[in-house]
């Protein structure tokens, strides 16, 4: 049997857990239901990667939803159960949900592995062209860049729905630094 104080860490820790998993699920909603709205102004899309770590993710949330279950018949506290609950609901119904997304070019802006961003908001673009061809976008305002892994069939259709976007006045890049 744990202490008190063990019983009181591993409470705080569910609870977190539930936290963290309640946010990240709605926001993985609310991400998918702007997708949806998105969707239909497709120009250039292609469907993610896939991870091999999807199944493994999936298998998670499983065992998490088997976790909830026996502490629910455990009796344990509600917070255990939801913790573990909402746990497993995001890998079991998010993870999978997300591999629907299409990435690409649309109407209004560009789908990437960080979510969407409109072509207003993109102050700079690069493509890093290794063996996988990887377009990188910098938002106007500080944040985290975008990544858009592009198949190399893509490519060129890529380039030149940019710099028509550019030409349109839809895509304003910042001017290169010191000339470049």
């Amino acid at each position: 049997m744990l202490s008190a104080t063990q019983q009181q860490i591993v409470s705080l820790g569910l609870v977190g857990l539930g936290v963290y998993f309640t946010v990240q699920l709605t926001r993985g909603l609310l991400g998918y239901r702007s997708y949806l709205l998105v969707r239909p102004t497709a120009i250039a899309t292609w469907p993610a990667p896939r991870r091999a770590l999807t199944r493994w993710l999936v298998a998670l949330g499983a065992f998490g939803g088997v976790l909830a279950l026996l502490n629910a018949w455990l009796g344990r506290p509600a917070h255990h159960v939801y913790g573990l609950a909402v746990m497993s609901a995001y890998f079991v119904g998010m993870v999978p949900l997300a591999t629907h997304i299409r990435l690409g070019l649309y109407r209004d802006g560009i789908w990437a592995d960080a979510g969407f961003i409109r072509w207003e908001d993109i102050a700079r673009v690069a493509f890093l062209e290794t063996p996988e061809v990887v377009l990188l976008l910098l938002p106007r305002r500080s944040g985290r860049t975008y990544s858009l892994p592009v198949p190399s069939g893509e490519y060129g259709a890529v380039r030149k729905l940019l710099a028509e976007k550019s030409r349109t006045g839809d895509l304003h890049l910042d001017p290169a630094i010191l000339g470049l």
